[in-house]
């Protein structure tokens, strides 16, 4: 079967794949028999194939400028053309909207993923880049989220929640710092959980949290934008692990 976002009779997107997802009746969301993981922070072909290769759901670029794992454009050409199964997610902070339009129209394919800060001044005008199943919003945790915060993203398969702080364009993700779950109890939408994961404590953070899926960049690294390949092994099997 082939890995993707199907549109459910409900109106709904699922994530089907090799490893099976499910619905769940009341909310008819994704439930997938494996936990979904993002390595992110990919500047390097290799890193991309390596992360693939260890089973990645998602391949995460960023582009965000005030970021140091700033990928290049000829970079994000490089991965593309691998054409992995997993999809590629270009990722933006608080960039200038035009920025953000101009990079996406220029680089992304058709099964191109975008991850977006829900709180960008210009959000409204961003969302149009791709249809739903394809964009990501990222949703500052640093404080807690409310059920009626979410309702905007209702539409959006999947959103992620990390621990920058909001409007903080000097750290808008990639930060190593967790937050605290509580800010998210009782979220039940599928979402990805990012900030201050590693191999070491990824394996409790989905049995107690119960994420729909991990994101990781800075614990899995040697340097900002280059992957230690036994630390991706060990995220991702540790993540799975308990799943």
């Amino acid at each position: 079967m082939t890995k993707g976002w199907v549109l459910t009779s409900c109106g709904h997107y699922c994530l089907v794949g090799s490893r099976v997802a499910t619905l769940d009746p009341a909310w008819c969301t994704l439930r997938a028999a494996g936990v979904l993981v993002k390595i992110c922070g990919i500047t390097r072909s290799q890193d991309a194939e390596l992360a693939a290769r260890y089973g990645a759901d998602f391949i995460g670029m960023v582009l965000a400028q005030a970021s140091p794992r700033r990928a290049k454009p000829e970079d994000v050409r490089a991965v593309l053309k691998l054409r992995l199964s997993p999809p590629v997610v270009l990722v933006f902070g608080y960039d200038d909207a035009t920025y953000i339009k101009e990079s996406f129209a220029a680089l992304a394919n058709t099964k191109t993923f975008i991850q977006l800060m829900a709180d960008h001044p210009q959000i409204s005008s961003l969302l149009g880049l791709a249809p739903p199943e394809r964009v990501i919003p990222s949703i500052s945790a640093a404080e807690k989220v409310s059920q009626q915060s979410l309702a905007r993203w209702k539409d959006f398969p999947l959103v992620l929640f990390d621990s920058h702080r909001s409007g903080d364009k000097k750290k808008a993700g990639g930060t190593g710092v967790r937050f605290d779950p509580q800010n998210i109890a009782g979220i039940t939408r599928p979402f990805l959980y990012a900030g201050g994961l590693s191999p070491d404590n990824v394996a409790a953070v989905v049995r107690d949290i119960r994420p729909h899926g991990v994101d990781c960049a800075s614990g899995v690294e040697i340097a900002p934008g280059i992957k230690d390949p036994e630390k991706v092994r060990r995220f991702i099997a540790n993540a799975r692990g308990v799943a």
